[in-house]
């Protein structure tokens, strides 16, 4: 069977229960999920959450159910590409190069076809689109897929864009001016015509992360490549066969971003933890809205691992992909939550020459402009281990030798400490042993057949290792 949503639930359910929280009392959409959300985040708990009885914009008992959290977990994020919390780059990187192209089925086949709202049938406030934080502006889709289509090549770019739900038949759109929905939507505006757009809600999150790749590739193929077989497409109600939209979604939205109308939107929580200001942003018509009978309304946590987590594999690839081309002796890339999943890099480096860390970092911050401190850490360190990674911090590095710093940079404009426009300050740290031959002081171990022979299985029951609190 096709991968979707319900195919990763069904996994989840089968291999990983632990994973899946169930609520069936009734929450409200706005706030009151989130609410919740953050409960069990300060309980260190970020399990996917399906709440089963909420509300719509009208403030009614919604006929879809609710699923978030659903990549708040980086164990979730490996699983739906096959792969483990450590190698998530490294199997992205190897999935990458094999793309497999999509396939189109007749819309009489695609489960996102089941109901159809058309024209002024349209309406968003049937759905429990959520308000997340307290000054939010308005409930936002936070989960949309934005597909958009270039005019001049027909190539398709995938974004997770934020979209208020401002009308029953509008909505305000957020375009960095940076990415590539942006360049499209410029072309647009200079042929004065509005730009089509599909944004998909709810599918399995291999589709989101390979969706989010960050490098010139057709996205439909690295789509494919993440889900391990073709995507399945099918013709949009609007545009039919020159506007091709994912059949196997929960619920697909059909619009038309205006190419002369900008309206007030935001404040909204972003990636970074911080609201993005109110601003001037881009318009879209509804057109059409189809979902599946029995649809489930996927939300992203937004400001929240949920957020984060599931552009990481993405950065990571890209940034060692990168990192390999020039220095080889590069073993892995982690990009943590702790820096707003975007902001930091830990990279560790089997080192043979004392020019190798600098060169990393530099390359690092040219492999994705929105990351600005990046520490390189020998291969002994696991950079997994924040603890670990700023032990080899406290223990291998010297400021006025080590330490990297470049100025006028190109940030995110999302990032609350810029205040010039885009310029930004890079911070890069040598946390390195010297290469060898040159000595430096031998780190603690324990004798490994020791190790390996003494299991806490032998002394220690299960219930009571569980019980055991977690610092």
């Amino acid at each position: 069977m096709p991968k979707d949503l319900r195919t990763f639930i069904e996994k989840l359910e089968r291999k990983a229960p632990e994973h899946i929280l169930r609520v069936s009392k009734e929450i409200n959409c706005a706030y009151e999920i989130p609410a919740l959300l953050q409960h069990l985040e300060d309980l260190g708990k970020y399990p996917m959450v399906i709440f089963e009885k909420t509300t719509n914009l009208r403030g009614e008992r919604s006929k879809f159910p609710v699923i978030t959290n659903v990549t708040a977990s980086r164990e979730r994020v490996a699983m739906a590409i096959d792969s483990t919390t450590k190698r998530v780059a490294m199997d992205y990187v190897a999935r990458e190069k094999e793309p497999i192209e999509p396939v189109v089925i007749p819309s009489n086949e695609a489960p996102v076809k089941e109901v159809k709202r058309i024209g002024k049938d349209v309406d968003l406030f049937e759905f429990p689109i959520i308000t997340h934080h307290e000054m939010d502006i308005g409930p936002y889709i936070s989960a949309g897929d934005v597909w958009s289509k270039d005019p001049e090549t027909g190539d398709v770019n995938c974004a997770i864009l934020r979209i208020w739900a401002k009308e029953m038949s509008k909505i305000s759109i957020y375009f960095l001016p940076v990415r590539h929905t942006y360049f499209y939507y410029k072309k647009y505006v200079a042929q004065n015509r509005p730009m089509p757009i599909a944004i998909c809600i709810g599918h399995h999150p291999a589709f989101y992360i390979g969706a989010q790749a960050k490098v010139l590739a057709a996205e439909l193929n690295t789509i494919g490549a993440m889900l391990g077989e073709p995507l399945e497409l099918t013709p949009s109600e609007t545009w039919g066969k020159d506007f091709y939209v994912p059949a196997r979604a929960e619920i697909i939205i059909e619009g038309e971003v205006r190419p002369d109308k900008l309206e007030i939107e935001a404040p909204f929580g972003e990636f970074t933890g911080y609201y993005g200001a109110q601003q001037l942003s881009y318009v879209a018509d509804i057109k059409a809205i189809t979902y599946r009978k029995d649809a489930i309304y996927q939300d992203n946590f937004a400001g929240h691992p949920d957020h984060l987590i599931v552009d990481n594999p993405s950065i990571e690839a890209i940034v060692l992909a990168k990192l390999k081309e020039i220095v080889p002796t590069v073993q892995n890339v982690y990009v943590p939550p702790s820096g707003a999943g975007r902001f930091h890099a830990y990279v560790q480096l089997k080192k043979t020459d004392d020019a190798e860390p600098k060169t990393v970092i530099a390359a690092t911050f040219t492999a994705d402009y929105r990351i600005k401190h990046v520490w390189v850490v020998d291969d002994d360190i696991d950079i997994f281990n924040e603890q670990k990674v700023f032990w080899a911090m406290a223990t291998r590095f010297q400021g006025d030798k080590d330490l990297v710093l470049l100025k006028d940079m190109i940030g995110t404009p999302l990032d609350p400490s810029i205040v010039d426009g885009r310029k930004t300050t890079k911070m890069g740290f040598d946390c390195t042993k010297p290469a060898p031959p040159q000595p430096f002081e031998r780190a603690l171990t324990l004798p490994d057949d020791v190790l390996k022979r003494i299991r806490l299985e032998d002394y220690i029951s299960e219930e009571k290792l569980k019980i055991l609190k977690t610092e």
